[in-house]
């Protein structure tokens, strides 16, 4: 298999957040479901090799592909690129970060006590924290809006629920034990390093207001990828694929067009 998209989503979403993007990309785009959200494999350690070992299975035999990540799916993607190389032409990061968390040299993430309170709280009361947790994708402007509302009525609690039929009308059922695993494993990560491997094309597409990861962070990232081009969308938050999908589509589809 060759050429099209492969999509990665965010923590506590899964595949069906990239609906509006791959509705006007068109048909035939691997949608990646995570560990604990939706994916077959469990997310049964503290780091990011059960997400990279999903990625690697469902990429079996993909040549050519661009890889579109968001958030931690991009963390994902920045992983698993140095033994998937050969898979991508290009990638699109989105929302991205090297470093979900804090360090004296990378100060554009979160707090180390802010997330290990929400690792805490994911274990006494998950639902009630990824519901807290969904706002905080969106400024306060975004939230008034029909694409958000959408967003926090599809993955309103309960959650994702087990049933039979096709994705979007119907979508698996969240495993909040391996969804804190996945909080641990971007509590851990470091993915600095990592940067200077990716020998592709890079898109970094990062909202003006994303407060989940900071824009410094792309800004970091564009400084640290050999290919980078870095798109900051103004008055979006963490989803500006979500509350901004024609600018977000304009941007992508330059960038397709700039591969040749």
């Amino acid at each position: 298999m060759s050429e099209g998209f492969v999509f990665v989503h965010g923590w506590a979403t899964d595949s069906s957040v990239w609906d509006a993007a791959t509705e006007r990309l068109g048909a035939g785009h691997l949608m990646v479901n995570l560990p604990g959200h939706g994916g077959e494999r469990a997310w049964d350690e503290p780091t990011l090799a059960p997400a990279i070992r999903e990625l690697s299975e469902r990429t079996q035999g993909l040549r050519g592909a661009i890889g579109m990540g968001w958030s931690l799916g991009s963390e994902v993607l920045i992983a698993a690129y140095p033994a998937l190389e050969e898979r991508f032409r290009a990638l699109i990061l989105v929302g991205s970060t090297p470093c979900f968390v804090a360090k004296e040299d990378f100060p554009w993430g979160q707090s180390r006590a802010l997330v290990k309170r929400m690792i805490m709280d994911m274990k006494k009361d998950p639902a009630s924290t990824v519901e807290r947790f969904y706002k905080l994708n969106f400024t306060d402007e975004e939230l008034a809006s029909p694409e958000a509302s959408a967003f926090l009525g599809r993955y309103r609690y309960p959650g994702p629920i087990s049933c039979e039929g096709p994705a979007p009308s119907c979508f698996p059922s969240f495993r909040y034990d391996e969804m804190t695993r996945a909080l641990e494993a971007l509590y851990s990560a470091d993915l600095r390093d990592r940067l200077k491997e990716i020998n592709v094309p890079v898109l970094l597409v990062h909202g003006e207001m994303d407060t989940v990861c900071p824009p410094g962070a792309a800004d970091y990232m564009a400084g640290n990828i050999k290919d980078a081009r870095l798109e900051i969308i103004k008055g979006a938050g963490h989803a500006p694929f979500v509350t901004k999908p024609d600018l977000f589509m304009a941007v992508v589809n330059e960038f397709i067009s700039s591969l040749g």
